[in-house]
């Protein structure tokens, strides 16, 4: 199973490439920067979380007891996109409300890492106490499927955002919110590994003969 989780992981990383190119695109000069640090330091990250949030799902279907250890580890770095999506979401809808000018003191300094740290550990600890034992499989669940309402409330804040920032032609406003946007549909399909990964698992056990034992003959003596 654990080249089944691998291969989870690869096709995350070509799919999650491929949504960063069009900063280039889309934003000249300015998305050189933005598509670096995206490729740098987000992508890498959220290519750990997904192999993080495969550790439970691989655990389930190797029938191996799942430790506090492996739950603690997903609800922290589970938290971590949810956190992210919860500062873009704050980001994005100060940019449109207040433009780059009246926001720029909330965003670029230290209220920002408060924020992040604060969501952080909030997120986490819910994650981590929505675990049941003797219910494994939802625990991972339940974080893909706040990734995805996630994803879907910070998108609809972040476009018209980037398209309000673009049109009063502020400086760094417009990479900062394509950046949430790109990253947005990342955490999208990142919420998508574990089942992917399940999908796997299933076509295999069903294309598996069934290793039920033949009928003997038996012989009745009266």
């Amino acid at each position: 199973m654990k080249r089944w989780a691998f291969l989870t992981i690869i096709l995350y990383a070509i799919c999650a490439t491929v949504l960063g190119i069009p900063i280039y695109f889309m934003l000249g000069t300015d998305g050189i920067k933005t598509a670096q640090f995206f490729y740098s330091y987000l992508l890498p990250i959220l290519i750990v979380i997904q192999c993080v949030l495969l550790f439970i799902p691989v655990a389930i279907v190797q029938k191996r007891p799942i430790g506090r250890r492996s739950v603690v580890t997903s609800a922290i770095f589970g938290a971590i996109p949810m956190t992210f999506l919860a500062l873009m979401f704050l980001t994005s809808l100060l940019l449109m409300i207040w433009g780059e000018d009246k926001a720029d003191r909330y965003i670029y300094y230290w209220p920002s890492l408060v924020t992040f740290a604060g969501f952080w550990v909030l997120w986490g600890i819910l994650f981590y106490k929505s675990y049941s034992e003797s219910e494994p499989g939802k625990f991972t669940a339940i974080i893909t499927r706040w990734l995805v309402k996630g994803s879907i409330l910070e998108l609809l804040v972040a476009i018209p955002s980037h398209i309000i920032s673009r049109r009063r032609e502020e400086c760094c406003a417009p990479p900062l919110t394509f950046l949430g946007i790109i990253t947005g549909l990342a955490i999208a399909l990142l919420s998508f590994g574990p089942g992917l990964f399940f999908l796997f698992q299933k076509r295999i056990k069903d294309k598996r003969p069934d290793p039920s034992p033949e009928p003997t003959n038996s012989v009745n003596i009266r």
